[in-house]
Order: structure tokens, then sequence, then C-alpha cells
């Protein structure tokens, strides 16, 4: 069983402006899952990000390896995850979205520099390979605003 939902995001920061002012007025959606294992051991992380959210949005969290959190995922979910490797363990365990979207990999010691706010290690490229193999095809897109670039033309 699959948890079916409209956008899976690859963001370091995961929740800010443009995920709360961008993305969930444009998706309309109604839930965010926010997928990451450190932070899902957090609770003052969890409420620091839960500040930001809409009252009419429901916010989670959960590890990356929560199998039984993506199954009871409603459509209008837009799931965070920070990295490409997280997103290949969200596939894996079973969430299928309709659009994977990566929006910001940011500047970090052994990353190399593709677009703006977007940069990757060895780790990185080797996951997005493992889901661009897999059949899915990520977008770089870091606001509504810009046009959706499929990965495989960057990397």
């Amino acid at each position: 069983m699959t948890g079916s939902i409209q956008f899976l995001r690859i963001d370091d920061r995961l929740i800010h402006g443009q995920v709360i002012v961008g993305w969930l007025p444009t998706l309309g959606s109604t839930h965010i899952l926010v997928v990451n294992d450190r932070i899902a051991a957090d609770g003052m992380r969890q409420e620091m990000m839960g500040l930001s959210v809409p009252q009419t949005v429901t916010l989670q969290f959960c590890s990356t390896g929560d199998a039984a959190a993506f199954r009871a995922v409603v459509p209008e979910t837009l799931a965070l995850v920070a990295s490409p490797r997280d997103a290949w363990l969200c596939l894996q365990a079973g969430l299928a979205p309709a659009v994977v979207n990566i929006g910001g990999l940011h500047a970090r010691a052994g990353k190399a520099e593709l677009r703006e706010a977007l940069h990757l290690d060895e780790d990185d490229r080797k996951h997005f390979d493992l889901i661009l193999k897999s059949g899915v095809m990520p977008v770089f897109q870091p606001t509504p605003q810009n046009e959706p670039l499929p990965l495989g033309e960057i990397l």
C-alpha cells in the first residue's frame, strides 16, 4: 500500500517562507508532513516549525522509516525532506508523490554548485541517480513562480 500525495519537496530548510507563502497556497495543501529523523525526535524544533504553519493546516512529523505515517497520509499532503537521501527513503517506504520538487540544497563544505540554491555532494548525486533510475522525474523549482527544470537536464 502506498501513500499517494500531491507534492514531495526536497529543501534543507524544511519549513520556511517559500513553503508557507508560496507553495501552500499554490498547491492548496491541507497537510504538511515533515520527514526528518532529527526533527522527529526533537519536540522543541517541532514547536518552532509549527509557529509558522497556518492553523488550518495539519502538521505532522515523522522519521524516514515510519511507513505507517506514509500509509496514513491524505492526498492533499505536502511532504518536506531535507535531502535527496531522505526523499529516496520516503519513496522506498511507500510515499508516492505526484511531483518531486527540489527547492533548495544550499552551499556547504564538500558541495558543488550546479545552480543558485542547488549544491550537491556525492551522496546527493547518488540518491538523485537512484530516484531517476526508479522512474521518478524530480524538478528543480524553488518557488511556484520559477519555471520547473527537470533534474535530468541539470545533472
